[in-house]
């Protein structure tokens, strides 16, 4: 009895243990695969790279090519007197005048928003204007001088509050913005002196009126770095507007097929800059 209680128990290995073993040594067939196998499963299950063109890209630059093509078209219809210039004005500013409406409706930016109320007050003026050849003027009327100066004063008016949105301030911006304030103030005055007695009408006035109008809203665009560094697009297409229609103004320029075709290419810009913008406000 003494010698069995002495005696060590050997335990035999059970069923788990030996689980255990065949675990931990697998079989020499396993371990010894080829290591090119599995590089090239890895290269058959990678999916090839597709790079996609936005949409908005597509159907911005089909708007481009399409618009370029019908103005050519269109002027040419309007030279053999099949439509009226009015008309093709006109079909270029309804769809702008629905986006600033989109763009009222959607927008978060109180600058946004009154830029585009400034544009639709623009659009309609600029459309009325496009209607007076239907009625029989005086010709020493004051309208359409007045006219030219509330649409050039609306799209001044406009720029500036589409310009300031999302757009640092710099040292430039801020002494750009008093010279502004200054010559505004001190134009009228400067106006009545230049001009020559024997000429000095309200019409003179309000002609160079609107002529500073389109040259202060081009530079609202064009003369500040800071908007051609966060808005290049809408640099680009809102300053081809003021800047075509100066370029018309100049003597020898601004006759027949010439001045038909860059007025629509003009309102062109216009409405596609304002695709532009409705687009960044939905996004």
């Amino acid at each position: 009895m003494a010698e069995s209680s002495i005696q060590p128990e050997i335990n035999a290995p059970t069923k788990t243990d030996k689980l255990a073993i065949q675990f931990v040594e697998p079989p020499a067939a396993v371990t010894q695969q080829p290591a090119t196998t599995s590089a090239t499963t890895a290269t058959s299950t990678t999916p090839s790279t597709i790079i996609w063109t936005p949409r908005f890209i597509v159907l911005f630059a089909l708007t481009l090519v399409i618009g370029l093509s019908a103005d050519s078209l269109l002027t040419q219809a309007v030279l053999d007197r099949l439509f009226r210039e009015t008309w093709v004005s006109l079909a270029h500013l309804l769809p702008a005048f629905v986006c600033l409406l989109a763009i009222i409706i959607v927008t978060r930016s109180w600058w946004i928003r009154l830029g585009a109320i400034f544009a639709s007050i623009w659009v309609l003026f600029i459309s009325l204007n496009h209607v007076l050849p239907f009625f029989r003027l005086d010709p020493g009327s004051s309208i359409p001088s007045l006219l030219n100066a509330i649409i050039c004063s609306a799209l001044f008016g406009a720029y500036i509050c589409l310009s300031i949105d999302r757009t640092p301030f710099t040292r430039w911006d801020i002494w750009f913005f008093r010279i502004v304030l200054i010559v505004s103030i001190c134009v009228v005055p400067l106006i009545y002196i230049a001009t020559p007695a024997d000429s000095l009408t309200l019409n003179t006035i309000e002609s160079d009126l609107a002529a500073l109008g389109l040259v202060l809203a081009l530079l609202v665009w064009w003369a500040r770095p800071s908007c051609w560094k966060m808005q290049p697009g809408l640099a680009l297409l809102f300053g081809m507007l003021p800047a075509i229609e100066l370029l018309l103004s100049l003597p020898g320029i601004g006759t027949g097929a010439k001045n038909l075709f860059l007025t629509q290419v003009s309102l062109l810009c216009f409405l596609l800059g304002t695709i532009r913008l409705l687009k960044d406000q939905l996004r």
